[in-house]
């Protein structure tokens, strides 16, 4: 009886204590991710935070770092190859201050060529890319899909910019597409490292926006080991979830331009640091680079939300054109027909989403007077915010497009106050904020400017 229950512990030791059957711990692999610096207002700015992330980043000593693309600028303040050369050699210099291996995925802003023009076959800039990033020792001399491995796991980068000047989510996303040889490609570098502890893809656009491009992708993926595949480009971070055991997460700016949201919600500068054990990702944590604080990664829903308020917001600039003429402020009538402009009112203010959202606007100059909420006398406009219940005022929504199908009348108006204070001025200015809550409260605030034109 003492032989039976002295066995029986041992087995149920060997259960919770999986290490001793094996012999050994699962490795466990510390993965640090950079975002992007381009698309930005102030490149020098941009490479100081990414230098700040990079130094932060070192001090969790990670195994491997991702940069997830939109390093360099290919056609904004680039006119030749020198210049483009110089950003590069800047950029490079900083990721070089690691303690560890990087790799990078090129991004569009790496890529580019000047003229906008869907498929474009000008790969001039990419053939800049290629020859730079293969001439520091990274394998991209045959095309800019690659991969490599770390400790017995293993990485692929997949090139998300076959088709130039396209995107999933914004551009004509039927052309956001792989090719067949990428694919092909794909297939072979997989099935040849199926035995990996795990595999991590990264690209720099997020493909799955349009499934239909990016499904015979993620069947291919499902078959291995795969245990998440991270991407950038939106200047935020979102988390969108599990998908056959497939871990979907994109990564913020750590330097290119960010929308101004509470940090927890896209309006941060970061870096994330992902542990790999096995096939999954045990860990994420995202950071925020100049406090060094942990946030919270952003789910898809709530991401989406802030997208669709994020265009509704950006729609009140069509609300007015302002002329001017002999010192008074007008707007058109109709053709050839212009009238005196007494207030300003803001029509396209909606709720596009599944909450009801808080409406704040305020004046940015003192000689816009009276403001308030349009069909609300009782409220004035100091009090408090204006509650808009869902789809409230919309016409279609998703997220990347909202509207309506006729204007409507204004929610929020503001009088005109002294006109000869207005002979000097250029615009007209309005600050908005817009707030919900999910798991959080989320809010996004935008300044929207009238400019005033001289008359036709």
């Amino acid at each position: 009886m003492s032989t039976l229950k002295n066995l029986t512990l041992i087995f149920l030791f060997l259960q919770f204590f999986p290490i001793l059957r094996t012999g050994h711990a699962q490795p466990l692999l510390k993965i640090g991710i950079i975002g992007d610096q381009t698309g930005s207002y102030n490149l020098d700015e941009s490479y100081q935070i990414m230098q700040q992330a990079v130094i932060k980043l070192a001090r969790h000593k990670p195994d491997v770092i991702l940069h997830v693309g939109d390093m360099v600028e290919s056609v904004s303040g680039i006119k030749d190859y020198s210049s483009y050369q110089q950003n590069f050699e800047r950029a490079v210099h900083i990721m070089q201050q690691l303690p560890c291996p990087w790799y990078i995925t090129a991004g569009d802003h790496d890529v580019v060529p000047p003229v906008f023009k869907p498929a474009s076959e000008d790969h001039s800039r990419l053939k800049w890319f290629q020859d730079l990033s293969c001439a520091i020792g990274l394998p991209m001399k045959d095309h800019l899909y690659y991969s490599f491995d770390i400790r017995g796991y293993h990485f692929i980068s997949l090139f998300s910019l076959e088709s130039l000047h396209t995107d999933p989510r914004w551009g004509p996303i039927f052309l956001n597409h792989f090719s067949q040889a990428q694919v092909d490609w794909l297939k072979k570098d997989l099935f040849a490292h199926r035995k990996a502890k795990g595999i991590v893809v990264f690209l720099h656009q997020p493909h799955w926006y349009v499934w239909s491009n990016w499904y015979e992708i993620h069947q291919i993926l499902r078959e291995y080991p795969v245990a998440g595949v991270i991407a950038g480009h939106y200047h935020y971070d979102q988390d969108d979830g599990v998908i056959d055991g497939i871990h979907y997460v994109v990564i913020g700016s750590t330097g290119g331009v960010v929308k101004n949201t509470d940090a927890h919600s896209g309006g941060s500068q970061q870096y994330a640091l992902l542990s790999l054990k096995g096939n999954r990702f045990v860990d994420i944590q995202l950071f925020e680079v100049f406090t060094d604080s942990l946030l919270e990664f952003t789910p898809r829903r709530s991401m989406d939300r802030m997208q669709a308020l994020s265009y509704m917001i950006d729609n009140l600039y069509m609300d007015e054109t302002i002329y001017q003429k002999n010192g008074s402020l007008m707007y058109k009538v109709a053709e050839g027909e212009y009238d005196t402009l007494h207030f300003i009112g803001l029509e396209s203010l909606a709720n596009p989403i599944d909450l009801p959202i808080s409406i704040q606007v305020s004046a940015l100059d003192s000689d816009l007077i009276n403001p308030r909420w349009s069909d609300s006398n009782d409220k004035p406009e100091n009090q408090s915010p204006f509650i808009l219940q869902p789809g409230e005022r919309i016409g279609w929504a998703n997220y990347s497009n909202v509207g309506n199908w006729q204007q409507l009348p204004p929610l929020w108006v503001t009088d005109i106050g002294n006109m000869n204070r207005w002979l000097d001025k250029k615009q007209i200015s309005l600050k908005v904020q817009v707030s919900f809550t999910d798991q959080r409260k989320r809010w996004i605030e935008s300044t929207v400017n009238f400019p005033i034109h001289s008359m036709p």
